[in-house]
């Protein structure tokens, strides 16, 4: 390349790093899209809805909370990182979409690593172990024994293959040395009416999403996904007092496709942090079980990769399979 020309790409290039910043600097100008990659009604739907009022009430744009409930999340997520990276468009992530599904699925239409700028870790949370109120399946350990006792009877209701519910029954299966019928939902609520209508014996939902039907006698808790108990559902056990090594949580955080500018991804990162420690906002994730845990986007991009790497060889070792 000349001189001459080798200056005019250097001023280019600065002029175009100009031009996003101004960019980045007036956003937002219209109204943005949090895609959702499961159905309304589970955490990661009230959970974006929570955020999306709030940036709205921030920035005086409209948040659309736009539900994808497809191919176990891959289709929303896969949306997001082949959007224009201008901040318009963003994901509300999990460990399904996030660090579940490049082991699950063998043709992954995008990378979770390399194809999104990881804006921020929101919160981390278990899910409960639900089955119907009239069930005569009382504790874990009368679930397990049935299940032993008669392979491939009992009818596990999953948020949808390759979700936290899926691979995280797969794994106590593993550890139980159990086998069940795995039946798919779009998400976390319609999983819980299938529990509820005793379409399906059993499911894994969000304690926020399990809560109010809890409370209600419509279903009952028989453990939950974190090592320890929870305030919420005091009364029920860790699955890891019955099912020794078990321990896992789901969570959530904002991604943007890859080369959106970080002014904007930073932008984005500093409301929600403040977002997050709001008094009401913390008060109202505080019933819904879950645990805020929010901070930069180099962290949250190593936290990615760490979970890629811890849940990448269980979904191998349990068997779990999306087709």
């Amino acid at each position: 390349m000349k001189p001459a020309h080798k200056i005019f790409a250097v001023v280019g290039l600065a002029l175009s790093m100009v031009g996003w910043d101004a960019a980045a600097q007036a956003f937002p100008q219209r109204a943005m899209r949090m895609v959702v990659p499961f159905a309304p009604g589970g955490s990661t739907d009230t959970l974006a809805r929570i955020i999306g009022q709030r940036l709205n009430e921030a920035w005086g744009q409209a948040v659309v909370v736009d539900n994808r409930p497809t191919a176990g999340g891959i289709a929303g997520a896969d949306l997001v990182a082949k959007a224009p990276p201008d901040g318009y468009t963003s994901l509300v992530g999990a460990i399904s979409t996030m660090a579940i599904a490049p082991a699950l699925f063998p043709k992954l239409p995008y990378h979770p690593l390399n194809d999104f700028a990881h804006a921020g870790l929101w919160v981390t949370f278990p899910l409960a172990l639900v089955v119907p109120a009239g069930s005569p399946l009382n504790n874990l350990t009368a679930l397990i024994e049935r299940a032993r006792a008669k392979p491939d009877t009992l009818r596990f209701g999953a948020q949808g293959l390759g979700t936290s519910s899926h691979i995280f029954v797969e794994w106590m299966n593993s550890l139980a040395k159990i086998k069940v019928v795995i039946v798919p939902y779009k998400g976390g609520g319609p999983a819980l009416t299938g529990v509820i209508s005793g379409e399906v014996d059993y499911a894994m939902v969000a304690v926020s999403t399990a809560l109010s039907q809890v409370q209600a006698g419509k279903v009952r808790a028989l453990g939950v996904t974190s090592a320890r108990t929870t305030p919420h559902l005091p009364n029920v056990p860790s699955i890891a007092s019955v099912v020794a090594g078990y321990d896992a949580l789901n969570f959530h955080g904002l991604h943007l496709p890859l080369k959106t500018p970080d002014a904007i991804i930073v932008r984005f990162n500093g409301e929600i942090a403040r977002i997050l420690k709001r008094a009401d906002v913390a008060d109202k994730l505080n019933g819904f079980a879950m645990d805020v845990d929010a901070g930069t986007p180099a962290q949250y991009h190593a936290f990615v990769k760490a979970q890629i790497a811890q849940w990448g060889p269980v979904v191998k070792s349990s068997g779990a399979r999306a087709d």
